[in-house]
């Protein structure tokens, strides 16, 4: 009989990780807290090791959505359906760091799914969203895809599928 190790993948880069591991190990960004403890896959090619060719999930499993900063790569959020996004500890995602985070209300935005689709919901006072380019001032769900650009008042982020 074979002995199972039990490993945490991370979310941002798919690399292995101990199960105790709060924040990846690899890519130091992947927050491990909330990632289930799973059992070890196979090892993977040498073709393969760095970079997987096809996603570990599906966008229509996706178990969150990433915004990334399109004027500093760096600066990632992860964002899990229901949670919301602002400039203020009243969000549950603060965007510290943000380029033009001035703009951005303390509540801003507010992330759903809908079956296999995500939405994002503008719930600041005064300010706007736009989606690929389209503006929203209202409190309307608005469809996010895979790379869509998303602006907050003036800070646009790229989304991307994860988990």
């Amino acid at each position: 009989m074979q002995d199972v190790t039990f490993v945490k993948y991370c979310p941002l880069c798919g690399a292995e990780n101990p199960r105790q591991q709060a924040f990846c190990m690899r890519c130091i960004d992947g927050d491990l807290s909330s990632v289930p403890i799973e059992p070890r896959r196979d090892a993977p090619s040498a073709a393969t090791d760095k970079q997987e060719t096809a996603p570990r999930c599906a966008p229509s499993s996706a178990a969150y959505c990433m915004l990334t900063a399109i004027d500093d790569p760096l600066l990632r959020f992860i964002v899990r359906e229901g949670q919301t996004v602002g400039r203020t500890e009243r969000a549950d995602i603060v965007l510290a760091g943000v380029p033009k985070l001035e703009w951005i209300s303390g509540v801003h935005a507010r992330f759903s799914r809908r079956g296999k689709q995500w939405y994002v919901r503008h719930l600041g006072q005064t300010n706007f969203i736009k989606v690929d380019g389209e503006k929203y001032d209202g409190r309307e769900d608005v469809a996010l895809h895979e790379g869509s650009i998303l602006i907050l008042s003036l800070t646009a982020f790229r989304v991307s599928y994860g988990g």
